[in-house]
């Protein structure tokens, strides 16, 4: 079951911007905001609009109107997940810029990638940032720009015929809500909604308004003081072809000023790849960063980080570890540039205290490891004296001095919203209007139309494809693999048979909630597939694949079964939530679970993957000892994908997941009355060697063989 958390209501209170709750921002507040948090923050935002019944998705209830201002991240993903949910409004998005994604659109000097922040934690390194909506993997900024307009065009395609979007916004004006409206007026070009380029008619820029039931801004925090955005293609990375050194000052305290002092220092530095290619043979080293990065995101404001570097440099064996990251960054060194790093605090040190550092804990460890290298001089000098001390040229001084969050507001709204917001900005950070960027839907909710209330409303046409959530390619293949040598051994089974299905499902956990994700359409004879059933997720605890995932145990239909029973079953089992109705034909199902070793989970050891099939021949039934060879196939096929002996799988890899499944409550039994058998001893199921998550997917970070 999905853990308890936030209710709607209070969450839609935490983006609301007056007390009608009519006007609402996404992340404006927040800090170390990335890609992936802003879009979490928008599919927060809409299960909480949606939930809470502000946005309606009955037939029955009146559709409203939505504007969402900014079509970057956040308000794509917001916009897509309405559409995906099958609201009842319509949505008008509104770009100040010429197109949609303007800012990460053409950066090909930036790197995307959805976990690194979390690193060093398990799954930090996996590449897919695994959304309902709108994913992308790891790339260079221009092209995770074309993965998530790719997904989009799809989405507007299916669903978004009332879907409106003005670019070049000359002038947009939001006034303050009144009882049951909020009136926007603006000067824009009207363009395709799908991939925001001109229109074939004449839609030239026109002054116009319209009152609106909610206005969601989706600015994000701003563009940057005084300089050109972070996302504009530079040079920083590549050797200089005209000088033989050169030297810069960079000013600031943030992310975007220490990943611009790592590019110019650092040779073929890139964010993610850096981390691995340091610490990726130095477990133990590891293991004590994932606990001081803990402690550096709970300790209050005095929490010393550079202190409890240099004690991790002077540990016994990870401190000759530690030295070694060292000496390994300082052959890297680029010996063409020449740094200062203008800070606002005295020393150093301070930068990397809790109560002062806005700097990500893997950034804040690269820039320790930098200084310890000597890479860079900091200093708190006033800049102009640096630059006439160091003779740094005007063009070669870079600033990261942030944003200002508030400054873009007052463009937009009226002065007594910005005034009050203003005013809690500078007493506090706006802290009731701060964010989580924690998953906070259930898992498969993008993939369903409607409310959770309302999902035994749902047609069997729609069940059969819903509740999708990201599924790599690499991993659907091996499951593809994998049931199509169990339809060859099922077919010499039974050579007569006219119709059996065959699929393979992974764990997943989102929320707490775990979930059986489908790796591949059905396998097998006598049937055609009406549509794609891949990435499907059904909850842990329903039908035969979640009896089989809790009791640990291979199970099947009773022998000779009456149809009508094995249907009585499913009902029982709970089928229907999560899935259409079972063919009345049905006469037989199994599910084998593969179970990983005791000693990797304590207690009891969960499942990573279970296998399903079904016939609706009579006397189909497979024997005890037919079901131990299936077992035996499956788990040979699993030790060998474990160990992959001498198989290059170059750029892909078995990457653990970010959120893992959790580590379940004990083997359960079969309700009685039930018309299904536990496999009993000694035929047991499939087991792997060690801990193993189906989670292949391509990856940057995995070396070429």
């Amino acid at each position: 079951m999905r853990k308890s958390g936030p209710a709607a209501d209070e969450i839609a209170a935490s983006y609301s911007l007056e007390s009608s709750q009519r006007l609402f921002a996404i992340g404006t507040f927040d800090d170390r905001v990335t890609v992936l948090s802003q879009q979490k923050r928008a599919l927060n935002l809409a299960w909480a609009l949606i939930e809470s019944h502000k946005i309606p998705t009955r037939l029955d209830e009146d559709p409203i109107s939505i504007a969402i201002v900014g079509a970057g991240f956040a308000g794509l993903t917001l916009a897509a997940a309405l559409l995906q949910k099958n609201c009842r409004c319509d949505i008008t998005i509104f770009e100040e810029r010429d197109t949609l994604l303007p800012l990460q659109q053409g950066s090909d000097t930036r790197w995307l990638h959805p976990h690194i922040y979390d690193w060093p934690e398990e799954g930090s390194e996996a590449s897919a940032a695994m959304l309902p909506v709108l994913n992308w993997t790891a790339a260079r900024a221009s092209d995770v720009v074309v993965q998530v307009l790719g997904g989009w065009k799809s989405i507007v395609k299916d669903h978004g015929s009332a879907l409106k979007l003005y670019c070049n916004t000359r002038h947009l004006q939001v006034q303050s809500p009144t009882a049951d409206k909020v009136l926007v007026e603006w000067v824009g070009d009207q363009r395709a909604a799908w991939d925001g380029n001109v229109l074939g008619e004449d839609r030239s820029a026109k002054g116009q308004s319209q009152r609106f039931d909610l206005v969601i801004l989706a600015i994000g925090f701003g563009l940057e003081v005084g300089q050109s955005s972070y996302w504009r293609n530079e040079v920083y990375g590549q050797p200089s072809l005209s000088q033989p050194r050169r030297s810069y000052l960079i000013s600031g305290q943030g992310d975007g000023a220490i990943i611009d002092l790592l590019r110019l220092k650092v040779s073929q530095f890139r964010q993610d790849r850096i981390l691995t290619e340091l610490f990726d043979d130095k477990p133990k080293l590891i293991t004590r960063l994932r606990t001081i990065r803990r402690e550096f995101l709970a300790g209050g404001p005095d929490f010393q980080l550079f202190e409890k570097l240099d004690l991790l440099c002077e540990a016994p064996v990870v401190g000759s570890l530690m030295k070694r990251v060292i000496g390994e960054l300082g052959k890297r060194l680029r010996r063409d540039t020449d740094l200062v790093l203008h800070l606002r605090v005295r020393n150093f040190s301070e930068l990397l205290q809790s109560g002062t550092s806005r700097i990500s804990f893997q950034n804040a460890v690269l820039v320790y490891l930098l200084y310890r290298a000597g890479g860079f001089a900091p200093s708190n000098e006033e800049e102009s004296q640096l630059v006439s001390r160091f003779d740094i040229p005007k063009d070669n001084v870079i600033w990261r001095h942030g944003v200002d969050r508030i400054g873009q507001l007052r463009r937009l709204l009226p002065g007594t919203i910005c005034k009050a917001l203003s005013d809690s900005w500078e007493a506090d950070r706006c802290q009731t209007l701060q964010q989580s960027a924690e998953i906070l839907w259930r898992g498969g909710y993008f993939g369903s139309p409607g409310r959770l209330e309302d999902a035994d409303k749902v047609g069997d046409r729609e069940r059969k494809i819903w509740r999708k959530e990201y599924l790599p390619g690499p991993t659907s293949l091996i499951g593809l693999t994998l049931v199509g040598a169990l339809e060859a051994e099922i077919g010499r089974l039974r050579p007569h048979a006219k119709h059996f299905r065959i699929t393979m499902h992974r764990v997943l956990s989102i929320h707490g909630e775990d979930l059986l994700q489908q790796l591949c359409g059905y396998v097998g004879r006598g049937f055609e597939e009406s549509a794609p059933t891949a990435g499907r997720t059904f909850p842990a605890g329903n039908a035969t694949i979640g009896l089989a995932y809790q009791t640990r145990r291979i199970i099947r239909s009773r022998s000779g079964i009456d149809p009508r029973d094995l249907s009585a079953a499913m009902a029982e089992l709970h089928l229907n939530e999560a899935s259409r109705k079972m063919a009345d034909e049905v006469g037989f199902v199994g599910a084998i679970p593969v179970i990983q070793p005791d000693k990797d989970f304590f207690p009891p050891s969960p499942v990573c993957g279970l296998v399903y099939f079904d016939s609706r021949d009579p006397n189909f039934d497979l024997e005890t000892h037919e079901l131990a060879e299936i077992a035996a196939l499956v788990e040979n096929v699993f030790d060998t994908v474990a160990r992959r002996d001498g198989v290059p799988l170059d750029r892909i890899d078995n990457m653990p997941l970010r959120t893992r499944a959790t580590k379940a409550r004990a083997p359960s039994r079969i309700p009685s009355g039930v018309a299904l058998d536990l496999i009993a001893p000694p035929i047991a199921p499939p087991r792997t060697r060690s801990a193993f998550i189906l989670n292949f997917d391509h990856s940057d970070l995995t070396p070429l063989s």
